[in-house]
């Protein structure tokens, strides 16, 4: 599980992001890069991100939003695709928006537009094409922005203590992205409640309980994005633990997209702690099954067989009906990545990330047989070898991978070459590498893809600075480069045109190319 305090203190600085345009040049093998960390092997143009010009808009909890030239958003079909309504673009979590975007479009990226949300903001943007919708850690807000000038057109606070009785109270706010449809936006509130808040003006649709963030309720924290299914007509959840030392039971719900009707299912025995979900739920449709990575286990695998797993759920009844146990001897080595599905030449393959440090794909029809390929992405903390890596210092992985143009895309922290971190590209049916991207610094989110472009975020193993880099999705490599003064946690998300980007301390960059390019 992922245990509240995990973010670091950092030291607000100034907020220009300056972008570097990298020449294109193709890895030659697994172990090579096209520049993350190193400087000699990226070929800067000189150039700073276009100062943003227009006026400043208050915000009504006190930010501000700058507005450059805003060109049109164009329709579903324009550069970046259309729209980007939940987690990992969509409920089989590919992170991929099918679109016209070009190695050529990266390097002509500008800011359209910048607003303050904050201290903190660890989640991703939701992009329609009239709204990007964000929800914020610690002051617990949905905010609603309009899509082309940034300008506030709501905020809802849902904010509350979570408690236990180990380790105290504490206000983490919002942990999980929002996820949107025609009629609502969808949130999975510290409080305990899940939301189905107007798109107009964020009023509350329905309201269900679905975790106790009390002492009595040892602290329960949904962390799991919202799922959001319309051939089901169901949003899908985990519950989660906030500390370590309060672990709760682990289970999936389901909730009513036109009513918030509750279905929950327990995924350990009465009395049991562990197998909590604080990743997000991947629905294949077509197969009436969800896919769903789990948290530790507590005390003796065996029986906990749920824990520490990639479960098949029948998506009817929230049965498993299949499951792989990782038997990693690690503590703490779960899963917080979200399982991704893949459907490439006759195969249909789940994968995942581990704290452990390693990639996993799995056959969907036969979880129990275990991994057909698996990668080590990075390393656990030499100072903690018994135990998964923190990926927020750098070490091991939550990023969940990518699906794109055939490719399988996974990131992480340290690799066992010693670099910060990296992305790389795999042929899914083999697992053979097809590239290598090293990055500045730890990958934490997953790789967001459009077109022909990844976009990939990093952070210093201190926080104290964070990159968005575009890789060109054919070869690996680096295109353009934006940089910011302090970590991110939160993954990029490209929609209408726009890559939106924020950082761990609330400042969002919306990126586009110029007018002229439209």
């Amino acid at each position: 599980m992922r245990a509240l305090g995990w973010a670091v203190a950092m030291a607000v600085t100034a907020c220009s992001g300056k972008a570097t345009v990298v020449a294109a040049t193709a890895d030659t093998g697994p172990g090579a890069s096209d520049g993350g960390a190193s400087a000699s092997s990226q070929q800067p143009d000189g150039g700073t991100a276009t100062q943003l010009d227009g006026g400043a808009a208050t915000q009504p909890d006190g930010g501000q939003t700058t507005i450059s030239g805003q060109p049109d958003a164009g329709s579903p079909s324009a550069r970046g695709g259309g729209d980007w309504m939940q987690y990992r673009h969509d409920a089989r979590g590919v992170s991929m928006n099918q679109g016209d975007f070009s190695v050529a479009d990266a390097q002509s990226l500008v800011p359209r537009w910048t607003i303050e949300l904050g201290q903190y903001v660890y989640t991703q943007a939701m992009i329609a094409d009239d709204l990007v919708v964000f929800t914020t850690a610690f002051s617990g807000k949905v905010v609603a922005v309009d899509a082309q000038t940034g300008a506030t057109r709501w905020t809802r606070t849902l904010n509350s203590q979570i408690s236990t009785t180990c380790g105290g109270s504490t206000q983490p706010g919002f942990w999980a992205a929002p996820a949107l449809d025609s009629a609502a936006v969808y949130v999975a509130s510290p409080d305990g409640h899940a939301y189905a808040l107007s798109r107009a003006d964020g009023s509350t649709l329905w309201a269900t309980k679905v975790a106790d963030p009390s002492a009595a309720g040892h602290g329960e924290f949904i962390q799991s994005s919202p799922s959001l299914s319309a051939a089901y007509g169901k949003v899908f959840l985990g519950v989660a633990s906030s500390f370590h030392c309060d672990e709760v039971a682990g289970r999936l719900v389901a909730l009513d997209l036109a009513t918030g009707a509750l279905q929950a299912a327990p995924l350990v025995g009465p009395g049991q702690q562990g197998a909590t979900v604080w990743s997000t739920v991947s629905v294949a449709e077509e197969e009436d099954r969800l896919y769903v990575a789990t948290g530790n286990r507590i005390g003796d695998p065996a029986a906990e067989p749920n824990a520490q797993a990639i479960l098949a759920v029948d998506a009817h009844s929230l049965a498993v009906v299949d499951r792989w146990q990782n038997p990693t001897t690690l503590q703490n080595a779960d899963f917080g990545s979200s399982p991704t599905l893949i459907d490439q030449g006759g195969l249909k393959l789940v994968a995942a990330t581990s704290k452990d440090g390693w990639l996993y794909v799995l056959r969907r029809s036969s979880l129990a047989a275990g991994p057909l390929w698996k990668f080590q992405l990075a390393t656990v903390d030499p100072a903690h070898p018994d135990e998964g890596g923190d990926p927020t210092v750098g070490f091991g992985s939550i990023s969940s991978p990518t699906v794109a143009n055939g490719l399988l895309i996974a990131a992480g922290g340290r690799t066992p070459e010693g670099d910060p971190g990296s992305v790389v590209a795999f042929d899914p049916a083999t697992g053979a590498v097809v590239w290598k991207h090293l990055t500045p610094g730890f990958v934490i989110a997953p790789v967001a893809a459009a077109g022909a472009v990844a976009v990939v975020e990093s952070s210093a193993p201190d926080a104290t600075k964070s990159t968005l880099e575009l890789l060109d999705l054919s070869t690996g490599a680096a295109v353009a480069r934006f940089d910011r003064p302090i970590g991110t946690f939160a993954a990029p998300s490209v929609g209408h045109g726009l890559i939106v980007w924020t950082d761990a301390f609330g400042h969002v960059t919306a990126l586009s190319m110029p007018p002229a390019s439209h």
